[in-house]
């Protein structure tokens, strides 16, 4: 479901006129990579060779950059990017990209999996961010689970359990709040418009038109890949 969301997003962000118009893409579905989280945790295998297994296979098709719409996948951003000789964007780059810029020296809150928060991939970036994080108690009552409804397409529940952690992160000063797993802007709903959501999704969409057209006519001769 995060993939295609990411798609349309991507479809939508695209300044095309007509099909030709369009960026070419290889999309490759590996819904057999290891749990990104358990691995962090120590509870399940790396899903690195998998990642770079699909970065190849991504990069032999003939593609010039590549996007990976997980949020958590970036713990291995490195080793996946040395591993080829494409482009990587970085979700993390995307996500801080749209934060407001009257927000920018605001505590900013930022919604993602266990391992995402553990990792710590979003302060590593972006340090100069001020990150409110939610409580581990918040992330299992309310966080994983909502990501684990989205994922089995229970959209009512996933946005009760989004509007939770919202509020929580509200209720500690955030001014506006990342929504960094990819399964979550499925769960935004208008309740969950407390303060500004950034959806990351959204954001790399919008980074990769970007890239794929930069310095290149609207038309579609010549186009970048993704």
């Amino acid at each position: 479901m995060a993939t295609v969301d990411f798609l349309r997003k991507l479809t939508q962000a695209t300044p095309a006129s007509c099909d030709q118009e369009h960026i070419p893409l290889v999309v490759h579905f590996s819904s057999q990579t290891p749990d990104r989280s358990d691995a962090l945790s120590g509870v399940g295998p790396s899903p690195l060779p998998a990642l770079i297994e699909s970065a190849l296979m991504i990069q032999r098709s003939g593609a010039r950059g590549l996007v990976i719409p997980c949020n958590t996948a970036h713990a291995w951003y490195d080793d996946v990017a040395s591993a080829i000789h494409i482009p990587v964007l970085h979700i993390v780059d995307a996500a801080v990209e749209q934060l407001p810029p009257a927000l920018r020296g605001q505590p900013v809150g930022l919604l993602a999996t266990s391992g995402t928060l553990n990792s710590g991939i979003y302060a590593a970036r972006h340090p100069e961010i001020h990150w409110v994080l939610p409580s581990a108690h918040v992330v299992d009552l309310f966080v994983m689970p909502a990501i684990r409804c989205v994922k089995s397409d229970d959209m009512t529940r996933a946005s009760q359990l989004l509007d939770a952690a919202v509020y929580s992160l509200v209720e500690q000063g955030a001014r506006a709040i990342v929504l960094g797993c990819t399964e979550l802007p499925l769960a935004r709903s208008d309740r969950n418009l407390r303060v500004p959501l950034i959806d990351a999704t959204d954001a790399l969409a919008h980074m990769a038109v970007r890239w794929a057209l930069s310095g290149l006519p609207p038309a579609s001769e010549h186009m970048k890949g993704l």
